[in-house]
């Protein structure tokens, strides 16, 4: 599955895996373009399907990928910005082999740290939201801390994180277990993830669901710092923001959500056919595959998405 985002300076970074190879591109022109994928790291047993792919961040000096092996173990790599040199990779998690899920994500912040957060089965075999942060481009990792742990016994466990920060404010966002509702929850940190509130259920319904969706959706920030999420239940997709009402966007699944001055922009599939959407327009049907993803670099939407093995990207003005 690739992955997009976009840094500061308008530059979109993609990332996808391939058998055991992790995959980099550059775009200078808005997704236009990309540079031919290029190796970042080479990670045996890499887990690359389903959304548990490679994840990418970016800071000022660096851009870090982390990865976890089929053994259950979360790694990254990072490349420094002025020199285009990539790093080993070098594990995140102190305790090992407990991502067995393998999924995850990570987030850079205008201080230059990263935040990493993945799905880990330490101490009692359940799956909880485990975290770490890094102070110096991804070199080194903090003790890893217990983020969430369901009272249940374990959140969803499979269906991806998804991360978002501003300034000390970290997000995210994953499908909790709970009472035998399976639904999005958002957890918040206020002291660059140092501690973590208690987790904050997402829209008014609930699903109960005896298996696991596979479906994590998607989190932004607005200009001002607000969260915005999109998300899926049962066969809708759902925007929502935390302490309000969802609002139903369509029929699908897989949803993906980036936001530049002020406006969200929503990408999903429904049926094999991926569609993005901007606020008060209709829906624009980009072509066929599966699991878009977006990013925003100043006017322009850039979507990338998996058909048939093959990474496809389109643009869209905004």
């Amino acid at each position: 599955m690739p992955v997009v985002i976009a840094d500061e300076r308008g530059g979109i970074h993609l990332t996808f895996g391939n058998d055991s190879t992790i995959f980099y591109a550059f775009s200078a022109d808005g997704g236009q373009t990309f540079t031919a994928p290029a190796v970042a790291g080479v990670l045996p047993n890499l887990v690359a399907g389903a959304t548990r792919g490679p994840q990418i961040a970016v800071t000022d000096r660096y851009l870090l990928i982390t990865a976890v092996d089929k053994a259950g173990n979360v790694f990254a790599c990072r490349r420094n910005r002025a020199t285009g040199q990539w790093s080993p990779l070098r594990p995140i998690n102190d305790v090992p082999e407990v991502a067995k899920e393998g999924f995850q994500d990570v987030v850079g912040t205008a201080d230059g740290a990263f935040h990493a957060v993945w799905l880990d089965l330490r101490g009692n075999q359940k799956n909880k939201l485990v975290g770490a942060t890094s102070t110096d481009g991804g070199q080194t990792w903090s003790a890893n801390r217990i983020i969430y742990q369901s009272p249940s016994g374990s959140v969803c466990e499979c269906c991806r994180l998804s991360m978002a920060a501003s300034g000390n404010n970290i997000y995210v966002m994953f499908r909790n277990w709970l009472n035998g509702s399976r639904d999005l929850y958002l957890a918040h940190s206020a002291d660059a993830g140092k501690t973590y509130t208690t987790p904050q259920k997402l829209g008014n319904g609930t699903w109960k669901l005896a298996a696991c969706p596979m479906d994590g959706g998607g989190l932004a920030l607005t200009k001002t710092g607000k969260p915005i999420t999109v998300w899926r239940r049962e066969g809708t997709v759902y925007q929502a923001s935390p302490g309000e009402a969802e609002q139903a966007i369509s029929a699908g699944k897989n949803g993906s959500i980036a936001s530049s001055v002020g406006r969200p922009v929503l990408a999903w599939e429904t049926a094999g056919t991926i569609y993005v959407k901007q606020p008060d327009k209709p829906a624009v049907v980009l072509g066929t595959g599966q699991l878009p993803r977006l990013a925003v670099a100043g006017q322009t939407a850039v979507v990338v998405w998996e058909n048939k093995g093959q990474v496809q990207s389109a643009t869209l003005a905004m």
